[in-house]
C-alpha cells in the first residue's frame, strides 16, 4: 500500500501516528515522533536498538532542544556515527528485547 501525504513539516511524522494503534512498533530516531507514538500505547525503538519509553522520553526531547539551541547560536554538534555491523547487531538485540518484552 502507497500512502501519499502533503509536502508540509512533520505530514509523515502525523500521518504515521495517525495510523498507529496500540501495541504497534514503530522505529524511528526522531524524538518528536517517538513522544507521539508513546501516547498512542505503541511501542518505539531506534536504528541502534534503543527502546525509547515514559521514563527516557522527557530526557531525550531535553537534550533535542539543547543541540538546536547550541546550533541555532553558531555552534557545532557531531552528525551521526557511520554505521557499523555492531550497530546492526546492536539493533537486532534490542528489537529482539522489545518483542520478548511484548510477549510476555
Amino acid at each position: 500500500q502507497t500512502i501519499v501525504v502533503s509536502t508540509g513539516a512533520d505530514s509523515v511524522d502525523f500521518k504515521l501516528v495517525n495510523l498507529v494503534k496500540p501495541n504497534d512498533i514503530v522505529i524511528t530516531q526522531d524524538y518528536g515522533l517517538a513522544a507521539m507514538v508513546l501516547s498512542k500505547n505503541a511501542y518505539v525503538i531506534n536504528q541502534n536498538g534503543m527502546i525509547y519509553s515514559h521514563h527516557n522520553i522527557d530526557e531525550l526531547l531535553h537534550s533535542r532542544h539543547m543541540v538546536k539551541k547550541i546550533i541555532k547560536s553558531g555552534g557545532r554538534v557531531k552528525g551521526p556515527k557511520k554505521r557499523t555491523k555492531e550497530l546492526d547487531d546492536q539493533f537486532v538485540k534490542g528489537f529482539e528485547q522489545l518483542i520478548v518484552s511484548i510477549t510476555k
